[in-house]
C-alpha cells in the first residue's frame, strides 16, 4: 500500500528532523567557505594575474602573435580554476548530507538502500531497446529495494556515445536522467516498446523493435509511437490509466521524455531531464527548509503508485 504524505511527515518529524538540524552547522561552515573563495577569486587573483601579465609577460609578448593565444589560454585556465575551486564546497556539503540522511529516507520506503555511483547494467539497459548503442555511463544517486513485493532500482544515469571528429574522438551525451527498472512476477509473451512521436523520423525507431502499435488514445497517439511482437499483450499493457500515470511520472521528476519497455519479467522506464534528481538540501538554504526533501517523496511516490496501479506483484494475465 502506498505510503501517504501524512507517514511521511510523521517519519521526517521522527526520524529525519535531527539529522537535518545537526547539519546546519555544516552548511553555514561550507557557505562561508565558498563565499570567501568566491571573493577571492572575483577581485583577488585577476588582480594578481593581470600583475604578473604585465610585469613577466607584457615585454617579451607585446610585439608577438601569441598574445591573444596566451591570453586566451590564461583565461580558461582561470575559469576552470575558479569553477572547482568554488564549487567544491557545495559538493563537500551535498556529499556529507546525503551520506548523513539518503540511507535513512530510503528506508521510510521499506528495504530500500541508497547508494552513490552504482549503475544498471547495460545488458539490461539496451535489451529494453528503450534506449540507444552507448559505450560509456556515469551513475550518480542509486536506489534499490523491495516495494510490494517488486524489486525496484531507481539510478541517476548518463550515457555516453563515442563520436569521432577531425581531431579524434569525443563523448556526447545520448541520455542524461532517471531510469527505474521493476523486476514482475510474470515474464510477458512478447517485448513493447513506448518511444517518443519524432514524425517522419518514426521510421528509424522501428528498425530492431517489431512492428508498429496503434494506442486507442488518439492524444497519447500524439505523443508516443510503440512497437513490439505481441499486439494483444501490448493493448492489454497500454491502458489509457497507465499512460496518465506514466505523464505523471514525468511531470513528477521534471522530465522532457519518458520512454519504457516491457521485456522478459520487467518493466524498464527512462526519464529524461537536465535536472540533478534527489537532491534533499541545498548549501544556500537551512538544512530544515522541506522544499526539496518533499519533492524526493513525491518522486519516490510516483514510482510507487505505478507499481501499485498496475498490482505488478501478481500474476498478469491478458486476452488473446
Amino acid at each position: 500500500m502506498l505510503k501517504t504524505k501524512a507517514e511521511f511527515d510523521d517519519f521526517y518529524n521522527r526520524n529525519l528532523l535531527g539529522k537535518f538540524a545537526e547539519m546546519e552547522v555544516e552548511r553555514q561552515k561550507q557557505l562561508n567557505i565558498f563565499i570567501n573563495r568566491m571573493l577571492l577569486t572575483a577581485f583577488f587573483i585577476p588582480l594578481l594575474m593581470l600583475g604578473c601579465w604585465m610585469a613577466f609577460w607584457g615585454d617579451m609578448v607585446r610585439e608577438s602573435e601569441n598574445c591573444l593565444k596566451l591570453t586566451t589560454y590564461g583565461l580558461f585556465f582561470y575559469g576552470a580554476f575558479t569553477y572547482f575551486y568554488c564549487s567544491s564546497p557545495i559538493t563537500n556539503f551535498i556529499v556529507a548530507i546525503k551520506k548523513d540522511v539518503m540511507e535513512e529516507f530510503a528506508g521510510f520506503w521499506g528495504s530500500f538502500s541508497y547508494a552513490n555511483g552504482l549503475e544498471i547494467p547495460s545488458g539490461i539497459l539496451l535489451k529494453s531497446k528503450v534506449f540507444p548503442q552507448y559505450d560509456s555511463s556515469i551513475g550518480d544517486d542509486f536506489f534499490c529495494g523491495v516495494y510490494n513485493d517488486t524489486k525496484t532500482t531507481i539510478a541517476e544515469e548518463t550515457l555516453y556515445k563515442k563520436v569521432r571528429t577531425k581531431n579524434g574522438s569525443t563523448n556526447v551525451t545520448v541520455f542524461k536522467g532517471v531510469v527505474i527498472l521493476l523486476e514482475l512476477k510474470k515474464k510477458f509473451e512478447g517485448q513493447t516498446v513506448v518511444v517518443k512521436d519524432s514524425g517522419i523520423f518514426n521510421i528509424f525507431k522501428k528498425i530492431g523493435r517489431g512492428e508498429r502499435i496503434k494506442l486507442e488514445d488518439p492524444l497519447f497517439e500524439k505523443q508516443f509511437e510503440v512497437f513490439g511482437d505481441n499486439q494483444v499483450e501490448a493493448r492489454y499493457l497500454l491502458t489509457t490509466a497507465f499512460m496518465e500515470r506514466m505523464l505523471q511520472t514525468q511531470k513528477a521528476f521534471f522530465g522532457k521524455n519518458i520512454q519504457f519497455g516491457f521485456f522478459d519479467n520487467k518493466l524498464l522506464i527512462s526519464i529524461e531531464t537536465k535536472q540533478n534528481m534527489f537532491e534533499i538540501s541545498s548549501i544556500f538554504q537551512r538544512t530544515t527548509n522541506r522544499q526539496m526533501i518533499d519533492r524526493s517523496f513525491e518522486q519516490f511516490a510516483a514510482v510507487m503508485e505505478i507499481i501499485d496501479s498496475l498490482q505488478l506483484n501478481k500474476y498478469i494475465q491478458f486476452k488473446r
